[in-house]
């Protein structure tokens, strides 16, 4: 039996929201994904691997819903991502400020292991409190949240049926948090690899979450590291 979550974050909503399903989508690799470079703010290309993986997440969504909606990072990345999977979907594409990556502030651009050199205290601070920590003026995940939230509360009021939000990994986390009511011990644990979809399904029960790799038949639950 699937779990379900219970419908906690909905609860100051109007019922007559139609909203019924949401796909959560990270953009396809990038150069700076391959290379291990943050890239927060900054920006780089799709890879051609990255472009597959964009296409593949169009033809799934194709096959197993009608998504209505797509409410996009304005970054290039996920813009390139989106019009990808646009060409299967044709769904009507919003530009979304606050579903940006997480300020990296001073790292922003650097690879781990220069980052690693170059602010070896901060590095261990990080290590000691992922959730917590903000880079030299970056941002951490609660002010993440902080960020989303108007944007999540107007997301579950739409009347739109079906949604997908074409993100970045790091704000996917923050956004099942947030909808899901995870501790943040729980949200770590989290992982959204570039070629993975999630999709929440809302129903009087509650929240039923499922995952999809590489446009494979969808898999019960959330995606974990291992």
């Amino acid at each position: 039996m699937a779990l379900v979550y219970p419908r906690v974050f909905e609860a100051n909503h109007p019922t007559t929201a139609r909203m019924r399903e949401l796909f959560i989508i990270r953009h396809g690799e990038t150069e700076w994904n391959v290379a291990k470079r943050m890239q927060g703010r900054l920006d780089s290309p799709l890879t051609a691997n990255g472009q597959r993986q964009a296409d593949r997440t169009g033809r799934l969504l194709r096959d197993i819903s009608c998504v209505e909606q797509l409410w996009v990072s304005p970054s290039g990345r996920t813009l390139e991502t989106a019009r990808i999977i646009n060409a299967h979907v044709q769904a009507r594409l919003e530009q979304v400020e606050a579903l940006m990556e997480r300020d990296a502030g001073a790292w922003s651009g650097r690879t781990v292991s220069e980052i690693q050199t170059r602010y070896p205290t901060a590095w261990a601070e990080r290590l000691a409190d992922e959730y917590g920590f903000r880079a030299p003026g970056g941002e951490n995940l609660e002010d993440m949240s902080v960020r989303v939230a108007p944007v999540l509360n107007t997301l579950l009021e739409s009347s739109a049926e079906s949604i997908a939000l074409i993100t970045h990994g790091l704000m996917s986390q923050v956004i099942v948090k947030a909808l899901l009511e995870l501790e943040p011990a729980e949200t770590l644990t989290l992982r959204h690899p570039n070629n993975l979809v999630y999709r929440l399904t809302f129903n009087a029960a509650g929240i039923e979450t499922h995952h999809f790799l590489d446009g494979s038949q969808g898999i019960e639950g959330l995606h974990r590291a291992v």
